[in-house]
């Protein structure tokens, strides 16, 4: 990936360990990074303040060596494409947050950073059922939008699933690429890089730490037009993404739930003070002026094809449908929703559903 010399500049600054507000000092008082390292000395004195002296001469010596050449080739030797806040690839929607990022460390397809994108997030302890209604959402949704999630266990690996199934995936991680977290997320998020993109601010040394997951939500909040929340506690993480999106003006969705369940408490929440309430994909694509049952359809899995056989010239009740399928109930809901939005079925009401 070529870069212009603000680009090269701007991934210069961003390898040191100075702190955002630092760093966006410097960018205001040089105006543009090549600047601030073209008149380095001029700009010293504001890093060697506060216990910076060691960090300043770092960065003098690193403009006299190869440092610059030996650190791109780091990058793209591990698959990493650096878009900064000069690139052209850079999303308007997350230019205009208060904080954008400065460089987006990337591996996979950067042209999603282009598309409409929505984001699933939920909670690590997200119910099973919840998983798999969140996994039809997301898949579903992939048909509209580039799906944007994390990589933690629960919520955002069922998001992220069903829209690696569907379409088009951004995993925003808060840690560098030499690191995984959670491990055992390792093969999807190779998954994602393979067939979608992953993405973090972070430089790829940096390892995660817990402040560093709040700080990554603004990231999906800002790059998205709007938040489903699938599950979360009421001090849960996802709450922060939905804050966060919030007030950046975006449209934010939660599933409900019922009394006593604490990995829905933060989302009943979130629908008191402002979520629109969610139990149908359609309250959700009718904001955005989407209709996915106007695409063309697509291939049926095999479940898919055994649910519709169930239908007759008036249609089945859910409850038949699980009796003839052998599926319980609580599977067959998101089943009926994804195919309601692959234009193979229709809502009858009362829990009946008939073919289009």
């Amino acid at each position: 990936m070529a870069y212009t010399r603000e680009e090269k500049a701007m991934i210069w600054l961003d390898s040191f360990p100075l702190d955002y507000a630092k760093k966006a000092a410097l960018l205001k008082a040089a105006r543009d990074p090549y600047a601030l390292a073209a008149r380095f000395e001029e700009f010293a004195p504001l890093i060697e303040e506060k216990g910076g002296a060691a960090i300043a001469e770092k960065m003098r010596a690193s403009l006299c060596g190869d440092y610059m050449p030996k650190l791109l080739a780091l990058y793209a030797e591990s698959g990493i494409s650096c878009v900064t806040c000069f690139s052209s690839l850079y999303p308007e929607s997350l230019r205009a947050i208060g904080d954008p990022p400065f460089v987006l460390y990337c591996k996979g397809d950067t042209s999603l950073l282009g598309g409409r994108k929505f984001a699933v997030v939920g909670s690590r302890r997200t119910l099973p059922d919840v998983m798999k209604r969140t996994e039809k959402f997301a898949e579903a949704l992939a048909g509209a939008f580039v799906i944007v999630t994390g990589l933690a266990e629960g919520g955002d690996t069922a998001a992220l699933e069903g829209a690696l199934k569907g379409g088009g995936a951004i995993s925003v991680l808060a840690y560098g690429f030499s690191h995984v977290y959670p491990e055992c997320n390792r093969a999807l998020l190779e998954k994602a890089v393979k067939s979608g993109l992953a993405l973090t601010e972070y430089v790829p040394w940096q390892g995660p730490k817990k402040y560093l997951f709040p700080a990554r939500n603004r990231i999906i909040a800002g790059l998205s037009e709007g938040v489903l929340v699938v599950s979360g506690g009421m001090k849960s993480g996802t709450r922060i993404t939905a804050e966060r999106a919030y007030d950046y003006g975006r449209d934010v969705f939660a599933f409900p739930y019922g009394i006593g369940v604490n990995s829905g408490e933060g989302c009943n929440k979130l629908i008191k003070d402002y979520a629109k309430l969610t139990d149908d994909l359609v309250d959700i694509t009718s904001v955005f002026g989407i209709n996915l049952t106007e695409k063309e359809k697509t291939p049926l899995s095999d479940t898919e094809r055994k649910v519709l056989a169930c239908l007759g010239e008036g249609g089945a009740h859910v409850s038949e449908i699980a009796e003839k399928t052998g599926m319980r109930e609580a599977e067959l809901s998101p089943l009926l929703i994804l195919l309601q939005m692959k234009n193979r079925v229709v809502s009858l009401g009362g829990n009946r559903w008939g073919k289009t």
